[in-house]
């Protein structure tokens, strides 16, 4: 890491020196190694690499964000003079600045371990018997008619210098490791299909081959002999990872960008009670081995745990220093890291058997959105659920409604998040939702 700190400082240097009042700084280098098997053979492996410098020049109140991935000092020095001449030729943005150095401060000194030192050790082999591992788990579900399994996984790891010329620095060093498996079935004239996955930060993290096999062949049995359901307002179980999806979606707007473009259903919302008490969600950037886990930002601010929602109101905006600036706000952070529903106290087979006519809802299929207003359409597949069971897989039909009254109507949380993922969300069930089928 010092070879890093030492490229940053002289770019710093070079930056100021050549006419720059500020600059922020990033070094970075990254290498993965992904492989997909299909059929008993090696599909495709890719292994990549990348070194890089990432450069944001403040020069005479004008804004620019630079890169390269020449790293050689000569090119460096070049690269960043032609940089400040082509900012001078920009239009002036007083509310482009670096963070405010009080924002650097506290930061945790905590291992939040987001790096396991046995990637390093991990080879194209080692990938190859993983993979067929859980290729021969998934096509040992002989209950299904199985036309296809594909698999899929991989490792990365990489480390990061930053700086800036007001006083931050900070380094980052990380690793992740996935897998996949995907299932194609038949269904007469139809090839549905269905995933199971697990990625983390830390090799032992991981969901077990079986685990991952078991799932994917879980969701997929519920794509055989799917039909539509009529048209009707229903109690809807969405499943842990569709949970996730729609809240990611529901809190889209929080961004600084959209509130600056003044496209968000959330504009000055801050404090007010806008879903159900069993909205507690918040963002936890310092949870240890978390998918998304950070002790600083991009702009170098000090990452700290803060609710989003607190029993339904809203505490917090998704603001970095230019879209603060812009709305003559704090800062916050610009963007989310691990997202955790506070769990509820029972399981998901528990939720389902309380419901008399609805849906479990395994998939979103596309849709829109409209964040200014709040309204929405989304494709879903899933079972219908009758009388507390499972009973007909659904297909084809659609959930309509506003965001802004969808979350009042939050009814139950789950007890089953997951800690592979940064979205921790366990299944939701929502009463009165309206679904368009046949």
């Amino acid at each position: 890491m010092s070879e890093f700190q030492d490229i940053a400082s002289k770019a710093l240097k070079t930056a100021t020196d050549k006419g720059a009042q500020h600059a922020l700084v990033r070094v970075a280098r990254s290498q993965s190694l992904d492989m997909s098997w299909r059929k008993g053979k090696l599909e495709n492996m890719t292994s990549s690499g990348e070194s890089a410098l990432v450069l944001d020049l403040f020069v005479d109140g004008k804004y620019g964000s630079y890169f390269t991935s020449d790293m050689r000092p000569d090119c460096i020095d070049s690269f960043i003079a032609k940089c400040i001449d082509i900012t001078r030729l920009l239009e002036e943005d007083p509310a482009r600045t670096l963070a405010d150095p009080e924002l650097y401060k506290n930061r945790s000194q905590d291992d939040i371990e987001i790096f396991d030192p046995s990637v390093e050790a991990v080879t194209p082999n080692d990938l190859i018997e993983y993979s067929k591992n859980l290729e021969a788990l998934t096509l040992a579900h002989s209950e299904l008619p199985i036309l296809d399994v594909t698999i899929e996984c991989g490792i990365s790891q990489g480390a990061s210098f930053t700086a800036t010329t007001n006083g931050f620095s900070g380094e980052r060093k990380q690793s992740s490791f996935g897998a996949y498996s995907s299932i194609v079935l038949t269904d007469g004239d139809k090839k549905p299909s269905d995933y199971a996955g697990s990625s983390a930060r830390f090799k032992a993290d991981l969901r077990t081959p079986q685990q991952i096999a078991d799932e994917a062949a879980h969701f997929a049995a519920f794509k055989i002999g799917q039909k539509k359901l009529p048209s009707a307002n229903r109690t809807l179980i969405f499943d842990r990872r569709v949970a996730a999806q729609l809240i990611r979606k529901f809190i889209s707007p929080l961004s600084g960008m959209a509130l600056v473009m003044k496209s968000s259903y959330f504009q000055d919302k801050i404090d007010q009670k806008l879903a159900s008490d069993l909205l507690d969600l918040y963002d936890d950037p310092l949870l240890k081995r978390g998918a998304s886990s950070r002790t600083f930002d991009a702009e170098g601010i000090t990452a700290k745990r803060a609710p989003i929602f607190d029993k339904g109101s809203l505490k917090q905006y998704f603001l970095d220093t230019y879209a603060a600036n812009k709305l003559g706000l704090k800062p916050t952070t610009g963007s989310t890291s691990n997202l955790i529903l506070a769990p509820g106290s029972r399981g998901l087979d528990a939720m389902i058997a309380d419901v008399k006519d609805g849906i479990y809802v395994t998939g979103l299929l596309g849709g829109n959105q409209d964040n200014v207003r709040g309204d929405f359409s989304h494709g879903i597949v899933g079972v219908a659920i009758e009388n507390g069971k499972l009973t007909t897989p659904v297909s084809e039909m659609n959930i309509t409604g506003n965001h802004n009254d969808l979350w009042k109507r939050l009814s139950e949380v789950g007890n089953d998040l997951r800690s592979d993922s940064s979205t921790r969300i366990p299944s939701i069930r929502i009463d009165d939702v309206a679904v368009s089928g046949s």
